[in-house]
């Protein structure tokens, strides 16, 4: 992905440099991080700085990545279970308060403002117009808590969603934005509801076709 692809979620980064990250294997490869005890990475600041230094490293201003990575080891210690650490998301390593904006045509299904350690922060579920990749679906989430739209909102692309949150309010994260795409399978499985859906779970591939790629969707561009 190229800077002109990413400025549909961050509207105040339109001429920044990307670059992808595999944090999960940047964090094995680190010898500063890739075995001590205890993790570094799960405390928030410790990892946004490791986080830009990476970006620095490849000469650009922030990264993304992490769909489908496995990250048993990055956050070992961790609440998850090591075998349930698939992230089913991509998350765009950007500071706390940028703007995030809609990715497409939708409509607000749910606002959660959820504080719990390791927790969405704010989130927003959105039901889309077009299906993407067969997803009729996404969530934004580990957003501040102020400023969220209301329910039943319809959004364009470009449409106000929040701002991404600091650590106490986006469930003890370092910053970043979390975009995931699900289906009809997945939405009927947690709905109405929907809080209990996560980030992360299983290597499971009965599973993981329902929730697509959703790279080329935070770029603006529907398949």
């Amino acid at each position: 992905m190229t800077a002109s692809l990413t400025p549909m979620l961050f509207p105040e980064l339109r001429t920044a440099r990307w670059a992808y990250a595999n944090l999960a294997a940047e964090a094995k490869n680190d010898p500063a991080v890739a075995d001590a005890s205890p993790n570094p990475l799960n405390d928030p600041v410790t990892c946004q700085r490791w986080v830009e230094a990476l970006a620095r490293k490849a000469g650009a201003d922030f990264t993304f990545g992490g769909y489908m990575e496995p990250r048993d080891h990055l956050w070992r210690e961790h609440y998850h279970h090591p075998d349930l650490m698939r992230h089913t998301a991509v998350d765009y390593n950007v500071p706390a308060g940028t703007t995030v904006v809609a990715p497409a045509q939708g409509r607000v299904l749910r606002v959660v403002r959820d504080a719990s350690y390791g927790g969405w922060g704010g989130c927003v579920f959105i039901q889309l117009v077009t299906l993407y990749r067969g997803a009729g679906y996404c969530l934004v989430g580990h957003l501040a808590h102020a400023e969220l739209p209301e329910p039943g909102a319809a959004l364009e692309p470009g449409s106000f969603l929040g701002r991404v949150g600091e650590p106490q309010e986006n469930g003890v994260w370092f910053p970043h934005l979390h975009l995931q795409c699900f289906d009809q399978t997945i939405y009927d499985r947690f709905a109405p509801i929907l809080d209990g859906m996560d980030g992360y779970g299983p290597n499971d591939e009965t599973i993981n076709p329902h929730m697509p790629d959703p790279t080329d969707l935070g770029a603006g561009l529907h398949r």
